[in-house]
């Protein structure tokens, strides 16, 4: 129901109302949230993924100082990906003497966690390294992106 564009809450209640109330339905409200939660973070939609993929393709042609990478798990749905850019990676070589990761909120559309390479420049700017999206907080995923980023 959810992927039609129902909401979470409107979708539980349409079926406690269709098994006779919420006591019969076989999980609470907070398991249909976090289940849909879970959903989106491990689904992106291949046309979503294909247009990434071009757009690092074309960056690549326009800035040849550019590099990017992708994870994929075993049913080849994407993970995790990264970029930098070559502006970027000049300002690393200029100020990496700082150097500050932090996972942000997961505020896009598929609940991946903002995961920013930040750096300070000799005017005490902040300047952006690299960026990355993750699926998940995993070691897996940060053994990925450190090896990618160095």
């Amino acid at each position: 129901m959810t992927n039609v564009g129902i909401r979470t809450v409107d979708a539980y209640a349409y079926l406690a109302e269709e098994v006779g109330g919420c006591e019969n339905v076989e999980f609470s409200k907070r398991d249909a949230y976090n289940f849909i939660q879970k959903e989106k973070r491990v689904r992106i939609e291949i046309g979503d993924t294909n247009s990434l993929i071009r757009l690092f393709k074309d960056r690549q042609v326009d800035d040849h100082m550019f590099a990017w990478d992708v994870q994929y798990d075993d049913q080849d749905r994407l993970l995790n990906f990264f970029w930098v850019d070559g502006r970027s990676r000049i300002d690393y070589e200029c100020f990496r003497d700082v150097l500050i990761f932090y996972t942000s909120y997961r505020l896009n559309k598929y609940n991946f966690v903002c995961a920013p390479f930040v750096g300070v420049n000799n005017h005490w700017q902040n300047i952006l390294f690299s960026v990355a999206f993750l699926s998940e907080e995993i070691i897996e995923s940060f053994t990925w992106l450190f090896k990618i980023f160095v």
